[in-house]
């Protein structure tokens, strides 16, 4: 699990100081709580040093060249008949492996032919119901999951995937975004170590995804989805990016009444009032991603109990850190730890 290494790390979003040391989801149809009996448990595996982790994890050389194209851009490039060559931005990239797929879409490897650049590029499929918004300085609304990545982009962030290209099709969107080597999701790096991992690496992931939450949210953005698989992590360096604003929306004061996130990381009050805040959601998610990162599943019912009671604990975690979670996953949402305050808990 890396135990032996100690990592440094020095890094800032547009007001915080790092400390030092160191597919889009479904929308919710069924809120019932999980049954306590059946805790999502990844299998146990061996615990992986770093060496192991660089062998099995790394970039396929990119297949294609200029003028090839994969399966899913043949079928925009013939969607988009009347689109000259040099006005489509597949031809300004070569496409790789598939990198990932959801139900709207899919994700490949990319170089961009001009300098070489790693890329990640993004096809999302259009759908009647596809929402569009207004934000400053684009005059035509832009796809929200687009115009929710440019915003989240506005000012200097290591911790918030970069939005590099995107171009509007006639059946799809495509996105270009930053790609890094060395790297994959958190949910895989949890479970290449075992299914959870200790403290030293919880507080890494946990700091920048508490960076990138507050600073999506000071941008006016609602991430609505912050989980393991949504969090990238280059295990060379110990970076870590958020990505994916498919499930997000702009921020706002009054009440969301529908969550496009993913189940278990939906917060208590939509559950039983139908509706919740853009804040206080957020650190309801990044509570569930801290346990589960340290516990190897999620929260049951008692657990939730103890939490809201103060009195949750785990023998191997230090007395900070079960308070941290304490603080974060209180049933009463005006309870819950601030989202500019998280970085501020003793724990860091």
């Amino acid at each position: 699990m890396m135990k032996d290494q100690e990592t440094e790390t020095s890094r800032s979003t547009d007001d915080q100081k790092s400390p030092q040391f160191i597919s889009r989801s479904v929308e919710v149809i069924d809120l019932e709580e999980p049954p306590v009996d059946d805790p999502e448990v990844l299998p146990a595996a061996e615990p992986l040093v770093q060496e192991e982790l660089q062998t099995q994890v790394h970039d396929a050389p990119v297949r294609l060249t200029e003028g090839e194209t994969s399966p899913l851009t043949i079928q925009l490039d013939r969607n988009q008949v009347n689109m000259r060559p040099e006005d489509d931005i597949c031809c300004r990239y070569a496409i790789g492996r598939k990198l990932g797929q959801g139900g709207f879409g899919a994700v490949y490897e990319g170089t961009r032919l001009a300098d070489g650049q790693k890329v990640a590029v993004k096809f999302i499929q259009k759908t009647k119901h596809m929402e569009c918004i207004s934000i400053p300085d684009h005059p035509e609304p832009l796809p929200k999951e687009v115009a929710l990545t440019i915003l989240a982009n506005k000012g200097p962030s290591m911790d918030i995937i970069k939005l590099l290209d995107w171009q509007d099709q006639q059946d799809f969107y495509v996105m270009v975004l930053e790609r890094f080597s060395h790297c994959m999701d958190v949910f895989d790096f949890v479970g290449r170590n075992g299914g959870s991992i200790d403290e030293r690496f919880a507080r890494l992931i946990m700091w920048s995804a508490t960076l990138a939450a507050d600073a999506c949210c000071r941008r006016g953005v609602y991430h609505g989805d912050i989980k393991l698989e949504n969090l990238l992590i280059n295990f060379k360096k110990l970076d870590v990016k958020l990505i994916d604003f498919g499930c997000g929306d702009l921020l706002t004061e009054s009440a969301y009444t529908s969550y496009s996130g993913t189940v278990r990381y939906c917060p208590p009050e939509y559950r039983m009032k139908g509706e919740f805040h853009g804040k206080p959601a957020t650190v309801w998610s990044l509570g569930i991603l801290l346990f589960r990162m340290l516990c190897g599943n999620f929260p049951d019912s008692f657990d939730f109990y103890r939490i809201n009671m103060n009195s949750w604990y785990k023998p191997d975690l230090t007395e900070d850190c079960c308070d941290l979670i304490c603080s974060l996953l209180q049933q009463n949402p005006e309870h819950r730890l601030d989202l500019s305050r998280i970085v501020q808990h003793k724990w860091f």
